[in-house]
């Protein structure tokens, strides 16, 4: 799997969805990718499946959303190819289970709010996205295939439209 070249379609498909007409500051991504992982914790939580792909778990369509949104904020950073594929090998990511999972992409995310160098920042961006992608790979689950899905579905979404999320209560970012 090209990682880049997934990274660079999902960020082309968001501009040409209009979510770059206006920039944002990493702190509203920071925010963003929090709460991806918070609705996946949720989902563990209730023991639910999702509610646009409901023949996944939520966990996995909110683990997607969250590899999704860092890998189109990667994108528009022009980042080219700073996924350290290798850097699971051998590490069981199943001892920390789910939570433990997603307590540790909070973290890393927390991190990466805090340095000034954008190559580091950016470096623990994608290694958390690795990480997404080795999580799924040990519990043989095709999160690329829920990414697709995903993407599939939010290009019909009434509530991404650039005219829906001007109105008083779309979505701002």
């Amino acid at each position: 799997m090209d990682l880049v070249k997934l990274q660079n379609e999902i960020h082309q498909q968001n501009k040409d969805m209009g979510w770059w007409d206006t920039p944002r500051a990493f702190d509203v991504f920071v925010c963003l990718f929090h709460s991806e992982l918070s609705e996946a914790m949720e989902g563990d939580r209730e023991n639910l499946m999702d509610d646009h792909l409901p023949q996944y778990e939520m966990f996995w369509v909110e683990l997607a959303d969250f590899t999704i949104r860092v890998m189109d904020y990667l994108g528009s950073e022009q980042d080219t190819g700073k996924y350290d594929i290798t850097y699971f090998n051998g590490t069981d990511l199943n001892e920390f289970g789910r939570i433990g999972l997603l307590a540790r992409l909070h973290s890393e995310i927390s991190d990466s709010f805090g340095y000034e160098d954008k190559i580091l920042r950016n470096y623990d961006l994608s290694i958390c996205v690795v990480c997404c992608f080795e999580y799924a790979r040990q519990n043989n689950v095709d999160l690329l295939q829920i990414i697709d899905e995903k993407r599939a579905y939010n290009l019909t979404r009434a509530d991404h439209k650039p005219e829906n999320r001007a109105k008083a209560n779309g979505k701002k970012y």
